[in-house]
């Protein structure tokens, strides 16, 4: 039987002499793996379509397992991203991560969205030679997936009582998923970390803000290091 999907491809892996198995993310499956059969002969048709960061059109014929792809047509090839090195090395890392934490076979448009205008942001911000915009992409990014797979930074008021938060002496928990006041943070010998406010502020703006409008973010390293610190931390007590 025959299947068309619109979908991201993920990555690959080499398999036999000449074949590879993709995954792929797309609209109507959510997370699949196919076969592309004899992809790594010279001259094959369907290579250029089924690289790395490219959204596509792809048909797939199966009977049983994997399936065979059997045709392949670009929407989006985000050129702008494969020309620059760092933009490309974080759009690998997002991707990883997304991979990592993704389940096969469930579909979801908001994931599929936030997945297709990150990509489209990060080529954006690359074509307007906007470098420092490029972490603080994948961190939202980052985000805005866990959130949207159910496992939401908690950064307006205390995870623990629920009043809301100072400024000051910010702690994370990741065990509890989130900020805890100063009278939590006293009360609770877990681990936690210290935080800057401006990466609080950087989470709350991430959560409620859509992902192409993201690089108007003003932040600094110092931010994007906190901000990367409390999402490995999350992620550590959480995956």
């Amino acid at each position: 039987m025959e299947y068309k999907y619109t979908g991201i491809i993920l990555k690959k892996r080499n398999v036999g002499e000449t074949d590879r198995i993709c995954t792929i993310y797309t609209l109507e499956g959510g997370k699949i793996r196919s076969l592309a059969k004899g992809i790594r002969k010279p001259h094959a048709k369907l290579a250029a379509t089924l690289e790395n960061i490219i959204l596509a059109d792809i048909t797939i014929v199966r009977t049983r397992g994997l399936g065979k792809i059997t045709g392949s047509i670009i929407e989006n090839n985000f050129t702008s991203i494969k020309n620059d090195c760092q933009a490309t090395l974080e759009v690998f890392a997002a991707l990883n991560l997304f991979d990592r934490l993704v389940d096969f076979e469930s579909p979801d448009l908001k994931v599929f969205e936030l997945l297709k205008n990150y990509l489209e942001a990060t080529d954006d911000s690359v074509a307007k030679n906007m470098p420092e915009k490029y972490v603080l992409l994948r961190l939202g990014f980052m985000v805005k997936l866990l959130h949207e797979l159910g496992y939401t930074i908690e950064a307006k008021n205390c995870v623990v009582c629920g009043n809301s938060l100072s400024e000051n002496d910010l702690v994370f928990s990741a065990k509890h998923g989130g900020l805890l006041c100063a009278d939590c943070a006293g009360k609770n010998y877990d681990a936690k970390i210290s935080v800057q406010a401006n990466a609080v502020k950087m989470i709350r703006l991430f959560l409620h803000n859509k992902m192409n409008t993201l690089a108007k973010i003003q932040a600094s390293k110092q931010d994007c290091d906190s901000v990367s610190v409390i999402i490995e931390e999350f992620l550590r007590w959480n995956s």
